[in-house]
């Protein structure tokens, strides 16, 4: 299995230890339980208070050139610019309502004019991030993969982002980004995607699959491959 040579993002949830909140950027409290979202030391951080599982989380690395995508309540953690010139922005925010799982993700995808294309809201913690021709081919993607406090939790997104118009959603599916295959001696393109089928309710639903998602590039779509 070979990955092509373009940019990919692994970012983690990192324990650190409490200190002072540097820029506070947005804060959400219920009962005295607070989460905050800060900058500070070139990272955005994710402070707990008041509740049992106190203490901060690194929620990535802080980046500078996303702020202007975003409003003064999201903290920017990837900013990529494409030289056909889209530009997406992977930042961190606290949702409206209070959730001590927070800070989640939000993705912005601006069309080369500068004018906001897409807003798709996302799990707590960025996994992959891939763009450009993730499968050596004349097309262009945005992969995006996040995750949350449970392994099933986990989802990956394919947009295809044209010469012109907006980006178009083409894979939402559950489960980690596992490897990217690109076309080669008669086989095909595609994405292995890792995923967990427990329903978070039933025991007997746990357990683990791989898929593998084949690219089609004269039809510009997905398709799940049967069993390999």
């Amino acid at each position: 299995m070979r990955t092509p040579p373009i940019d990919l993002v692994l970012l983690a949830a990192l324990s650190a230890p409490c200190g002072s909140f540097g820029r506070e950027i947005d804060r959400r409290c219920l009962q005295g339980h607070c989460v905050i979202l800060s900058i500070e030391n070139g990272r955005v951080l994710a402070r707990r208070t008041g509740g049992t599982f106190t203490g901060q989380t690194v929620v990535g690395t802080f980046a500078p050139a996303g702020t202007r995508f975003v409003p003064p309540s999201e903290a920017p953690i990837l900013h990529s610019t494409m030289r056909s010139g889209w530009h997406v922005t992977v930042s961190a925010y606290l949702p409206e309502e209070f959730d001590y799982d927070a800070p989640e993700l939000r993705v912005r995808i601006l069309a080369p004019l500068g004018r906001q294309e897409t807003v798709s809201d996302e799990y707590n913690l960025l996994g992959s991030f891939h763009i450009g021709s993730i499968f050596n081919t004349d097309s262009q993607f945005l992969q995006v993969c996040t995750t949350g406090a449970r392994a099933y939790f986990a989802r990956s997104r394919v947009w295809l982002l044209g010469q012109s118009g907006s980006p178009e959603l083409l894979l939402d599916v559950p489960g980690w980004l596992a490897g990217i295959e690109t076309p080669r001696e008669g086989k095909p393109a595609g994405l292995w995607i890792d995923r967990d089928t427990y329903d978070g309710v039933n025991a007997e639903t746990k357990g683990h699959k791989r898929e593998f998602w084949i690219w089609e590039e004269g039809r510009k779509t997905f398709s799940l491959a049967a069993d390999r």
